[in-house]
């Protein structure tokens, strides 16, 4: 049976093939069904047959043994688990790769729910990451772009785990976006309350919220929501957050976000943030500022590109000229264009294929020798990279899940608002710069 093709062009698996790669991802452990999340909240860049079939890695992994879940509630809560709650469900309702989620009752009757760091999975990940990243990195090198992004993803999954393994983390940073919504009047938007009594390195108490996956169409419909408008302020507080804190939520996947049957969006499973350093919190503004049509918006642009990438650029041998063209290319049909006239895969493609998907302008056909020409560019670039350790820069990181979330807004904004542009709200845009003004 032939297979449809995806945003990159390429083959789609089909059937038993995308259950295949799914099953086997789930064997490999905690550091693959973080790759099989991103692949199925991904169906810009992935085949549609895989991003389905990957949907159970959102919340459907493997429990911990009860025992086990006993043991690390008891020793980091420091008391029998029938003192700390009045129930205390075994099997998990929600259970990914680095943790598992329990439904639990307080001594006081609040519902809530109990997250739990699975055992071990440090050194899994440590051990996965040891094994893959010195392999794509030397695929990179022989000019494999899907290599290089997977290079850029596993520095930054490695520094991604290391803090979702200590739970007081995420607990910080609910208690503070709580605050921050708040203050920006995003009422619709619903952060679970944190039981810090109940909350500890590998335990994290909260508030129990129920729904129905964002981009569940027919649980929408049933819980009588209207999508939309959630997802709209859901786009809000991405530009609020990143404008005025530097951070935002960095794992928007629709397994955590629920709507909820009072009409809000809840937002769960804080555990991956991206915090911005000056420069890119800078970057950011730019390019609200590039969307409300101030040209020298562009220029702060490409001097951000070559100041943080800057051995990458030399590598492409571009000029500033060269270079402004290519990041207009990429990013203004992502700023300026509906929604579903947009895709966000363009921002893993080389600059050939961006001109082909968003400006309709075919990629020269080369030759043999011309494609193995272009491949000695890439390896070469990529060589260049590695040699000034961009991949490790915090600017990098921060790009990189910036463009991980477009991918996902750009799934929720196509299901429910496809005429709008990403950044379609000028005058809210205007006061967003002017309220979170950098020093």
């Amino acid at each position: 049976m032939e297979g449809t093709r995806d945003a990159l062009g390429r083959k789609a698996p089909v059937g038993g093939v995308a259950r295949g790669i799914r099953l086997a991802f789930e064997d490999l452990g905690a550091t693959y069904v973080k790759f099989g999340q991103l692949v199925a909240s991904a169906p810009a860049i992935m085949p549609e047959a895989l991003t389905e079939e990957f949907r159970s890695t959102l919340d459907s992994g493997p429990p911990i043994p009860f025992a086990q879940v006993r043991r690390i509630v008891e020793r980091d809560l420091g008391a029998p688990l029938e003192d700390l709650y009045e129930t205390f469900e075994p099997e998990p309702f929600a259970a990914a790769s680095i943790a598992a989620v329990h439904r639990a009752t307080l001594r006081d009757g609040r519902k809530v729910a109990v997250k739990v760091i699975r055992p071990g999975v440090a050194s899994v990940v440590a051990a996965d990451m040891d094994l893959m990243q010195p392999v794509a990195r030397v695929l990179a090198l022989q000019g494999v772009e899907a290599a290089y992004n997977g290079v850029s993803y596993l520095i930054g999954l490695r520094e991604q785990v290391a803090e979702e393994l200590d739970l007081r983390n995420e607990a910080r940073t609910m208690d503070y976006f709580r605050g921050l919504f708040a203050t920006f009047e995003l009422t619709r938007l619903a952060i679970p309350e944190v039981i810090a009594a109940h909350s500890a390195r590998r335990v994290l108490t909260m508030e129990f919220m129920d729904g129905a996956p964002i981009d569940d169409l027919a649980g929408a419909a049933e819980i009588g929501v209207n999508p939309a408008p959630l997802v709209n302020d859901l786009l809000r507080a991405w530009v609020l957050t990143a404008l005025r804190a530097g951070a935002f939520h960095a794992d928007i996947h629709a397994g955590n976000l629920l709507l909820l049957r009072d009409g809000r969006l809840a937002m769960l499973d804080w555990g991956v943030v991206a915090r911005l350093d000056p420069e890119t919190r800078q970057f950011f503004r730019a390019l609200v500022r590039a969307t409300l049509g101030e040209e020298e918006a562009w220029d702060d642009i490409v001097e951000h590109t070559r100041k943080t990438q800057g051995a990458l650029i030399d590598a492409m041998g571009y000029s500033d000229d060269q270079l402004m063209e290519v990041s207009k290319a990429y990013l203004e049909p992502v700023l300026m264009r509906p929604l579903k006239d947009v895709s966000m895969a363009a921002m893993f493609m080389s600059p050939e294929r961006v001109l082909e998907v968003n400006h309709g302008i075919a990629a020269p056909r080369r030759s043999l020798r011309g494609q193995w020409e272009q491949n000695r560019l890439r390896a070469r670039t990529y060589r260049g990279s590695f040699e000034a350790d961009i991949l490790t820069q915090a600017s990098q990181r921060a790009n990189f899940l910036s463009a991980k979330q477009l991918l996902y807004l750009e799934r929720y904004g196509r299901m429910y608002m496809p005429e709008e542009r990403l950044l379609g709200d000028h005058d809210f845009l205007r006061a967003a710069l002017q309220m979170s003004a950098v020093d």
